[in-house]
């Protein structure tokens, strides 16, 4: 800990850091001096640590130098960015007024409190998906969240109660910022904040939206009735107003919208079907790397939230589907919406930094030429109803604003204002005249320069401007002595000596003059820009959700026309039939040469709604069972879906247990994670849901797993409407089907040649007759002798062996149930044949006899 004096014993402006800094003491302080944002004390030595940037010193505290260090203004967002990755909260300090010399250090405020729910700049986010901010109000079991994506302007307002549901929504929303009650003690992994238990009522929500919005009648938010979701919302614009401290124009009204159903997949599901990255963490193995062919960064974040978040509403659902098959019957019309699409930038982010503002000089030229690009839209687009037309309408009505800031703003704009020259030649009279001054000044300090060499004969005489010192003569150090006695000294270099006269130093004045003038000018026409932009905010963000929605749905015809994707019949009936089904994923990364095996599925909620898959590892079993579920998700998402053919039945949950691994840092080991996801599934399992089982019971004894996944089975048969894919490698469960009508058996097919294993990743209705562990493990690149031995160890085992457990006692191995009912058949046969031969006097039997009696004995050797 640094020590710190008493203010007064500080310099002035260290007074004023100190004194912000009281008032920001959770936060880092980016103090701005001049090119630099400072740090000071503790801040600076986290910051150098962090930012692996120079620790140094200025002045003394207590008689101990005071930690410095220091980043550049202009390359701050990097700077941010490290910072807030690593759990900062960044509170940054503007100068408030140009520095003029007088006594005493500038006017300094805070501007802006850094959050990770709180960033707008391109560089710190990621384009394709949402970062929102938010806030949980916990009563009891009810719960309330509001979320709001500051970078967009967007907000989602849901209630519910318990744990498990309110964990699955916060799982789903991915916040980057969680804002909770003092009282609320659960754990989250995002950065948590508690902003005043306060602010959590809807007393603060009324008086923040009227502070924000102007809206005192409550009727048309729908938040009356719904106070849990209204407390959550007074938490995050209260939060806003503390960090931010500007207008908040490009915010939408936080509507409570009654939030259907949808389906409902939890966050172990997502995982287990690989949504965005595969089991090991690939993102190139998750779905929406397949599916993301959007061409703009808001279409990107709505596939995303249109594949997080299905519908079950069928009449929604079908109106996306139309418009999907709108543009897949309309060829012409869908490669001209992908190439317009292909030139608009990302313009609710850019909207927002306008708004804020914090945007660059190429903000304002992206969302010109995205403004500019509206009508060719939706002249594409045309009469087309439904969906489109609403659309269409969204995007009408910004012609002129787009034509306006078209015509201000230069093509290739600089990434800063500073040095000035944003604004287009004609746009402004005015600014056109200040810099034809500044215009006028190059050719007159030509001229100077010629007729002073002229005049005093001074051959290396220059005429030179740096910002230091302005402008000046420079004439090296041998010419010097020849001055002329009007040229007043100003300074002296190692080589040269510099001059001002009197006419240069009015010419200054006078060209400086119009340069500041210029950019004051052209500040003030960025400016009237600007507020025009916060007008017409709402429209813009309506056109922009227009420009994602019709990215999207364009999206989802190109998959659909590049492969082979059909339109799925999503009804309110209970037969699921899916001919040629593929995996989205593995098809798409199989060698051109090597094509996907589709199969077809064929189940109903009430007949054969249990199917038993049964068959070797790697014979495909996990890529069906997943495909089966990818086809299902992606139908309720408006998506075309990988099949010849696919009817489906309206689906409300989806769940999977497809592998487990050991959780280390929650102490639990591989079977306790796969006996909490079987768990999960069985305690929240309701009508219409999908479930995929991919092995249960594996991670303990015989005996118990194939117990666990027995009574499982059974249970899950019983559950009614619903459907399940049950993968094992318990070959005994394949008896279900004779016990129960809602079961049947499936397997992948497999054949053996010349002592090899050929999988043929064909699913049939029949039981697998073996597992081929032994064969799997060959090809896995075992040790010769090791499979050897295993065959030898495997032979045993079928011919009447057991394993021992460590307690003794007896203990299965794979399959040996069935073979152990063989085995005793056999042996009760056996007994039979030694009964008969027993009783059989051999001496007194005529020859037919002894043949009768060999003719029966075969018979009951036969009967094996």
């Amino acid at each position: 800990m640094v020590k710190k004096k008493s203010e007064t014993a500080h310099t002035p402006m260290m007074q004023q850091y100190l004194k912000i800094k009281s008032e920001h003491s959770d936060c880092l302080l980016f103090y701005r001096m001049g090119d630099f944002y400072e740090m000071f004390f503790e801040d600076a030595v986290d910051a150098s640590k962090i930012l692996d940037i120079t620790l140094t010193k200025r002045g003394k505290s207590g008689g101990e130098d005071i930690p410095m260090a220091g980043v550049p203004w202009h390359q701050a967002e990097g700077y941010l960015a490290r910072l807030v990755a690593a759990g900062k909260r960044v509170a940054v300090c503007e100068q408030m007024e140009p520095p003029d010399g007088s006594k005493g250090p500038v006017r300094r405020e805070v501007v802006r409190v850094v959050t990770s729910g709180t960033i707008t700049e391109a560089e710190l986010l990621d384009h394709s998906r949402s970062a929102p901010l938010v806030a949980c109000y916990r009563k009891g079991e009810k719960w309330g969240l509001a979320a709001v994506d500051l970078s967009c302007g967007h907000w989602r307002l849901l209630e519910g109660s318990g744990d498990l549901l309110l964990d699955e929504q916060l799982a789903v929303m991915a916040p980057a910022e969680l804002l909770l009650t003092t009282s609320d003690d659960s754990r989250h992994s995002v950065p948590v904040n508690r902003p005043g238990d306060w602010s959590f009522s809807p007393a603060v929500a009324r008086e923040q939206l009227e502070r924000h919005f102007g809206v005192t009648d409550w009727d048309s938010l729908n938040l009356e009735q719904h106070e849990a979701a209204a407390s959550a919302v007074g938490a995050v614009l209260a939060y806003l107003g503390q960090t931010q401290k500007c207008a908040l124009e490009h915010l939408s009204l936080p509507v409570f919208a009654e939030q259907g159903e949808g389906m409902r997949i939890d966050m172990r599901s997502r995982r287990n079907l690989e949504l965005y990255c595969s089991l090991n963490g690939d993102p190139k193995g998750g779905l929406i790397h397949v599916l993301d062919e959007s061409k703009t960064p808001m279409g990107a974040r709505l596939l995303r939230a249109w594949i997080d978040r299905p519908l079950t509403n069928l009449a929604e659902l079908n109106e996306r589907q139309n418009a999907v098959q709108s543009l897949l019957d309309d060829q012409e019309a869908l490669h001209a919406l992908r190439h317009g699409l292909s030139g608009v930038r990302d313009m609710e982010r850019m909207l927002t930094r306008i708004v804020l503002n914090r945007a660059s000089p190429r903000d304002y030229r992206g969302l010109a030429e995205a403004m500019v690009a509206l009508p060719e839209l939706y002249a594409i687009i045309g009469d087309r109803s439904g969906l489109f037309a609403e659309m269409v309408q969204a995007m009408q009505g910004l012609e002129s604003l787009a034509e306006e800031l078209d015509r201000a703003i230069i093509e290739a704009p600089a990434q800063v204002f500073r040095d000035g020259g944003v604004i287009r030649e004609g746009y402004d009279a005015e600014l056109d005249r200040l810099r034809g001054l500044a215009l006028d000044a190059d050719a007159w300090l030509r001229e100077y320069e010629a007729k002073e060499r002229a005049r005093t004969g001074l051959a290396n005489l220059r005429v030179k401007y740096n910002k230091v010192f302005g402008y000046f003569i420079e004439i090296s150090k041998v010419q010097a002595k020849d001055a002329p006695p009007e040229y007043v000294r100003k300074q002296t270099l190692v080589n040269a000596e510099r001059f001002i006269t009197d006419e240069l130093h009015r010419f200054e004045s006078e060209i400086l003059g119009a340069k500041d003038a210029a950019l004051v000018r052209e500040g003030e026409l960025i400016e009237l820009l600007r507020r025009k932009l916060c007008g017409a905010a709402a429209s813009i963000q309506k056109a922009a959700q227009a420009v994602a929605k019709i990215d999207v749905l364009s999206c989802f015809a190109h998959l659909a026309r590049s492969y082979r994707y059909v339109r799925p019949e999503v009804h309110s009936g209970r037969s699921m039939k899916l001919v040629g089904g593929r995996h989205p994923v593995v098809e798409r990364f199989l060698e051109s040469d090597e094509p996907f095996v589709a199969n077809d599925t064929h189940m109903d909620l009430k007949s054969r709604r249990f199917m038993l898959l049964t068959g070797p590892n790697m014979g495909g079993k996990s890529t069906y069972m997943r495909q089966v579920a990818w086809i299902v998700w992606l139908a309720h998402t408006g998506c075309f879906v990988p099949a010849d053919e696919a009817r489906i039945p309206l689906t409300r949950r989806i769940f999977t247990r497809v592998g487990a691994g050991d959780e280390l840092t929650s102490g639990r080991s591989t079977f306790m994670v796969e006996m909490m996801e079987t768990a999960t599934i069985l305690n929240q399992l309701e009508p219409r849901s999908l479930v995929i089982v991919d092995e249960i019971g594996r991670g303990t004894s015989t005996w118990d797993g194939l117990a666990i996944a027995w009574s499982v089975a059974e249970q899950l048969i019983a559950a009614p409407d619903v459907l399940t894919l049950f993968a094992t490698h318990y070959h005994e469960l394949t008896e279900l089907p004779d016990d129960f009508d809602e079961a049947f058996n499936a397997s992948v097919t497999v054949r053996e040649w010349n002592g090899s294993v050929i999988f043929m990743h064909q699913v049939i209705e029949d039981a697998a007759d073996q597992s081929y562990g032994i064969a799997v493990a060959q090809l896995a690149g075992l040790p010769r002798e090791v499979i050897k031995r295993a065959r030898e160890h495997l032979f045993r085992l079928e011919h009447g062996s057991e394993l021992a457990a460590e307690s003794g006692k007896p203990q299965l191995g794979l399959f040996a149930v069935a073979e152990k009912r063989q085995q005793e058949r056999d042996l009760e046969r056996l007994r039979d044949i030694e009964t008969l031969l027993s009783a059989t006097d051999i001496e007194s039997m005529r020859p037919v006899d002894a043949l009768l009696l060999l003719d029966k004995l075969k018979n009951e050797v036969d009967r094996k």
